[in-house]
């Protein structure tokens, strides 16, 4: 009789223990924001920013996953033009990835940052946020800037869109071509 009664305790408990040790105190948020299915998905994505009539900004990319409840625009291969006063473009930057935050209209850009002015400017990096209520844009990554022959690198950078005002935030260093087209170091 003690034996039965302790090969059905056993029996019991050996099922409840595999199917406690197969719990997890919950999921990791990677593994919930990877499960969650966007709310639409587009092909072709575009959106157009305007104030008063005057666009200032153009975003395309080739496909967008739309998540409603997270506020969140998840992009692939984006392309976003920058527009002066008059509506032409002041500056066009492209990227592998981005996120639009659609309440703020904040936006961040990963994967070979590219941006060119329109005066011939290129800044790239791996990440840029578009902050809409300054108007700027940001990173605290490694940024390289080329206009012309010179070339300047720094570890984060603040500027507007057509590169004209900016800020290198640390390990600012400038680049001259020698006459052999080397890049120099300024001293």
């Amino acid at each position: 009789m003690k034996v039965l009664r302790a090969l059905f305790l056993i029996g019991l408990a050996l099922p409840l223990a595999v199917t406690l040790a197969g719990c997890q105190s919950g999921p990791t948020e990677e593994e919930t924001e990877s499960s969650v299915l966007p709310d639409h998905e587009i092909d072709g994505f575009e959106l157009i920013q305007t104030r008063e009539g005057a666009r200032l900004w153009k975003l395309k990319a080739r496909r967008a996953l739309i998540f409603e409840d997270a506020d969140r625009v998840e992009m692939e291969s984006v392309r976003i033009d920058y527009f002066n006063d008059r509506g032409d473009t002041r500056s066009t930057l492209t990227a592998k990835n981005g996120l639009l935050r659609r309440k703020t209209n904040n936006m961040e850009a990963r994967g070979d940052v590219v941006v060119t002015a329109d005066d011939g400017t290129i800044l790239t990096t791996q990440k840029l946020t578009w902050n809409e209520r300054t108007g700027k844009i940001e990173s605290d990554e490694f940024v390289r800037v080329t206009k012309g022959s010179d070339v300047f690198t720094g570890v984060g950078v603040e500027a507007d869109p057509d590169l004209k005002n900016m800020r290198v935030k640390s390990e600012f260093r400038a680049y001259v071509r020698s006459p052999e087209g080397e890049l120099v170091e300024e001293k």
